[in-house]
Order: structure tokens, then sequence, then C-alpha cells
């Protein structure tokens, strides 16, 4: 155990000397060789804990990229994300950020071939257990045979509120069609941000 914990933290110290010899090439770069990029820090991100997934944006009105690491929705892996963005350096150009965010758009809709699905088509009934929620999810036009909406659902609910609380907030989830009596007595999908935000930590 000793030797694993110590491997892991030279992995760590050698991914962020890594990063810290290429940051400014990756910060003027990285969409002209994008491919070529991603590769390689998939490949160093995957020797620390192979969920670890990452993302990087665009350079922002303050001029400055995002560097966000994921644990890819994987809780056994949120320790990995935390150790290794908490032993990042400080960078001018830089923002390191833990987990996929919220993104801050009112609505988001999600294409999978015939399938659409946006925040308007949820709707929720939910169960609290002080640390956590159990949901039951109505989606328009739910089909049980069809994954592509559970799948849709996921990724709407991690851009709602987040991957960590997407993970470390929500209990069960089960999933039914929606109907008009659940649409009058069941909250809107945005509606559940404000739910997890009042939860205990």
């Amino acid at each position: 155990m000793l030797i694993n914990l110590f491997k892991k933290t030279d992995l760590k110290a050698s991914f962020w000397k890594w990063f810290s010899n290429k940051e400014n090439e990756l910060y003027l770069n990285f969409e002209e060789n994008k491919d070529h990029y991603m590769d390689e820090i998939s490949e160093r991100l995957n020797a620390i804990d192979p969920n670890l997934t990452f993302e990087i944006g665009t350079i922002n009105d303050e001029v400055k990229r995002q560097f966000i690491i994921s644990a890819d929705g994987i809780a056994d892996s949120f320790e990995s994300v935390e150790n290794l963005c908490n032993a990042a350096p400080a960078y001018s150009n830089w923002i390191t950020v833990k987990f996929r965010p919220r993104m801050s758009s009112e609505n988001i809709e999600i294409s999978m071939g015939d399938v659409e699905l946006s925040y308007d088509d949820i709707y929720f009934i939910h169960e609290n257990h002080r640390h956590y929620v159990d949901l039951k999810i109505y989606i328009r036009n739910y089909d049980s045979k069809d994954n592509r909406y559970d799948f849709s659902y996921f990724i709407l609910l991690d851009s709602l509120v987040g991957e960590y609380d997407a993970v470390a907030k929500i209990g069960d989830t089960s999933f039914y069609p929606l109907t008009n009596d659940i649409r009058e007595r069941a909250k809107k999908f945005v509606e559940l941000t404000s739910i997890v935000d009042e939860l205990q930590n």
C-alpha cells in the first residue's frame, strides 16, 4: 500500500511537471493540434487513474483557459481528481477545475438520432435524505426500452448540477413517462439545483 501511495504521488508530480513545461504551448496552440494534445494528456492522466478525463476550455474574457479534470461521474475516482487538482501549481493563464462544473444555460438540449431531450422535457419528485435525494424522473415521450433517454438525462443532470453533486447528492433514480397528471404535481427539472444546494454536506 505504501509503495502504491508513493507511485501515485510520483505520477501526480510527474504530470504537473510535464504540464508546466507544456502549458504555454497548450495555451497558444491547443486547437491547432487538438488530437495530439488530447491523446497525450489522456495517456498521462490514465496512468494516474484510468477513469480520469478532462476538458480544455477556450480562452475566456480574463485571457485564461480552464483545465477541467473529471472522474467521468465515477465516485471511486473522485479522490484521484481531488488529489491531482490539489497538487496543481498556480498558473497565470490557466484555471484548474475539479470535476465538470454546472453550465449556466437556462436550457440545454441533447439530440441522439430521433431522440431529443431538454431541461423542459423533464420533471421530478424527490425524497429528501438530508445529505442526498432519491429521484423519480418523469420524461416526455419516455421509452424504457430506449436507453438514449436515460443516457441523455444523465448528461443533462451533469450540466444542471455539476458532476460532483450529480454523483454525491443524487441517490436512487427511477424513470417514468411524463403524464399531464404528473406535470401538475412534480417539479420542473431546473428546480433540482436549489434542492441540491440546500442539502447538508
